[in-house]
C-alpha cells in the first residue's frame, strides 16, 4: 500500500512571504510568455466560485458540476487506490485537497474539461476553486494536494487516425509504443502544475509558518511528489521575479528531455541503437542464445531518471511506483 509522506519544512525566518495573490501573478505571467507544451499538460488556472455545500459520498469521483463539492472520509492508501480506477477510465482531471489528521479528501476542482486541441495543441484544463483552498489553508495546517493525469490521449488518437487517413496506418507496435510514451510523459508533473506548486506554498506558508503541504500527481505508473525545499523557499521570498518562471520552464524541459523515450537500447556495441519497446527480431542462431544481448529500457526506469534530473536545491521531486 502507498504510504503517505508528508513534507516538514522548518520555516522559522520566513514570516514575510509575498503578497497574497503571488501564485496568481506567477501563473498568469508565465502563462502570458510561455505557449502549452505538446499532448498532457495540466493547465491549472485558477478560479473561484461561490459555495452551494458539499456531498459526503463514499469514494473519490471525477465531479464537474459546480454546485457542489464532495468529501470522503478515507485514508490515503484508499484514496490513492480509487484514484488509480480514475485514471484508467476517466478524461478529465480532478483534484482533491488530503487533510491527514482528519483522514479527509476535499474535491477542490473547478470547471474541469476533457482534454481538447487548442492552437493545433492538445491540453487538458483543471482549475482549482481559490476561494475554498484558501478556507482550507487558514483551517488546516497539514495537507496533501492531489491531482491525477488520467491515461486518455485524444492526441494519440488524432495521430492514429491521420496515419490511416494518409495511407499509412500504424501497426499495433506502434500504437503501444506511442501510448507508452504519453503514459511517461503523464508521470511529471507539468510547468503549470510546478508554478501553482510554488505560489500554493507560498499562500500557505504565509498562514501556517510552521504547517506541512506537499503535491502529489497520480499517474499511470505511480506517484509523483514535489515540494520546495526550505532554500527555495527562502529564495523565493527574496526574489519572486520572472526568474523563477525561467527557472521552472528549466525544471520541466530535463523532465521532456528524457520522455521523449527516442531509440535506446543498451547492448553490446554501444553505437548501435534500438527502439527500446519494439519487439526485437532475431535470426534463429541468435534465439538460442541462452540470454538475449539487447536489455529493453523499463519506463519506470525511465521516468526514475527524469524525475531525478528535476531536482535542484530549490525543489524536491519523488517519484514512487505502484506496488
Amino acid at each position: 500500500m502507498f504510504k503517505s509522506k508528508v513534507t516538514r519544512h522548518d520555516n522559522s525566518g520566513l514570516r514575510k512571504i509575498p503578497e497574497n495573490r503571488f501564485r496568481i501573478i506567477l501563473l498568469s505571467a508565465y502563462l502570458s510568455i510561455f505557449t502549452l507544451s505538446l499532448n498532457h499538460i495540466s493547465l491549472a488556472t485558477e478560479q473561484t466560485n461561490q459555495q452551494e455545500g458539499y456531498h459526503v459520498i463514499d469514494e473519490l469521483v471525477v465531479n464537474n458540476r459546480n454546485k457542489f463539492k464532495t468529501v470522503i472520509f478515507e485514508s490515503e492508501a484508499e484514496g490513492v487506490s480509487e484514484m488509480r480506477k480514475l485514471i484508467a477510465s476517466s478524461q478529465i482531471e480532478e483534484s482533491w485537497v488530503y487533510l491527514p489528521q482528519r483522514g479527509k479528501w476535499i474535491e477542490i476542482g473547478h470547471n474541469e474539461e476533457a482534454e481538447k486541441k487548442v492552437d493545433k495543441r492538445y491540453i487538458t484544463k483543471a482549475k482549482l476553486d481559490v476561494q475554498l483552498l484558501d478556507k482550507l489553508m487558514s483551517d488546516d495546517h497539514n495537507m496533501v494536494l492531489y491531482h491525477f493525469h488520467p491515461s486518455h490521449s485524444l492526441s494519440l488518437e488524432y495521430k492514429i487516425r491521420k496515419r490511416e487517413e494518409g495511407g499509412s496506418p500504424m501497426n499495433d507496435g506502434e500504437i503501444e509504443r506511442e501510448r507508452i510514451k504519453l503514459l511517461i510523459k503523464s508521470a511529471y508533473p507539468s510547468r503549470s502544475d510546478l508554478l501553482n506548486m510554488i505560489g500554493n506554498t507560498m499562500e500557505f506558508f504565509e498562514r501556517n509558518s510552521e504547517g506541512n503541504i506537499t503535491f502529489k500527481v497520480c499517474s499511470h505508473y505511480g506517484i509523483t511528489e514535489y515540494y520546495l525545499t526550505d532554500e527555495g523557499m527562502t529564495h523565493l521570498s527574496a526574489d519572486n521575479s520572472f526568474k523563477q518562471i525561467l527557472w521552472v520552464k528549466g525544471i520541466s524541459s530535463s523532465a521532456n528531455i528524457e520522455a521523449n523515450v527516442k531509440g535506446e537500447i543498451l547492448e553490446m556495441n554501444p553505437r548501435e541503437t534500438r527502439d527500446p519497446l519494439e519487439r526485437i527480431k532475431m535470426s534463429p542462431k541468435q534465439k538460442r542464445k541462452p540470454v538475449s544481448r539487447y536489455i529493453i529500457i523499463d519506463p519506470l526506469a525511465r521516468i526514475q531518471k527524469a524525475i531525478e534530473a528535476m531536482n535542484d536545491e530549490y525543489i524536491r521531486v519523488a517519484f514512487t511506483p505502484y506496488e
